[in-house]
């Protein structure tokens, strides 16, 4: 098993509550608020379990060095041997994590300021809340983007790793 429950539980409810957020409940609302709250509380529990979940959860698993993304982005064509042998995140794909955790923090941190006395009506928070989400969508599409191309380009079943839980390292054909 590649990822853990806590970790596919955690990827799809913040997708999920990230979307509709974005998409679908009004800014305000309470429904948007709690979606918020949600999380948030998810974002503070995967940050523990990142420091003392399984191995491949925990963040010194996949932290981005300098040289080891400078090593990913130069022997990226051998991505699918290189998956073969190693189940984690590239270095890149754990730069996206990290980004992408922390963007999720901002935007989340940002709508809960909106609420309190000290910050409401503030421009700068709002400003910052909608800069963030629209960072995070931006991240998302790319983030999409990269897995069905490398699942397509390179044959790594990346999908079926974070769908069932079981990492299949064959190439597909």
């Amino acid at each position: 098993m590649i990822w853990d429950r806590f970790i596919r539980l955690f990827h799809w409810s913040v997708a999920v509550l990230f979307l509709a957020n974005f998409w679908w409940l009004d800014d305000g609302d309470d429904a948007h608020e709690w979606a918020g709250y949600t999380l948030l509380a998810l974002l503070l529990a995967r940050l523990v379990w990142g420091f003392v979940g399984p191995t491949n959860a925990r963040f010194s698993d996949f932290l981005p060095t300098p040289a080891r993304l400078r090593d990913n982005w130069q022997r990226f064509g051998e991505y699918q041997r290189q998956h073969r042998h190693n189940s984690r995140h590239s270095p890149v794909a754990g730069l996206m994590v990290l980004l992408l955790l922390l963007m999720l923090t901002v935007t989340g941190v940002s709508g809960w300021m909106q609420e309190l006395d000290a910050f409401w009506g503030e421009d700068w928070v709002q400003n910052l809340h909608r800069w963030s989400a629209n960072s995070v969508m931006a991240m998302v599409v790319i983030h999409v983007v990269a897995v069905l191309l490398i699942q397509w380009r390179y044959r790594v079943p990346l999908l079926q790793g974070m769908l069932p839980g079981i990492k299949d390292n064959r190439p597909q054909r």
